[in-house]
């Protein structure tokens, strides 16, 4: 197998389609392989800003949600 450094790679022949497609991955490939406390950090964030306010009478009804 070849072996490539950073100075081997030249994005700028690639097609924009294609870019995307690498900042794509590159971001999957930080998620995957990044280091745990930052994942838990991630979801404390997106879970302590709500994104909308429930009225004052709202009560949850587990029947209704899981009826067919």
């Amino acid at each position: 197998m070849e072996k490539f450094s950073e100075k081997d790679f030249d994005l700028g022949i690639l097609p924009e389609e294609a870019k995307k497609e690498l900042i794509d991955f590159y971001q999957f490939l930080i998620f995957k392989y990044g280091k745990r406390v930052n994942k838990v950090e991630e979801l404390k964030k997106l879970f302590t800003k709500p994104k909308g306010k429930l009225p004052q009478d709202y009560r949850f009804d587990r029947e209704e949600v899981h009826a067919r």
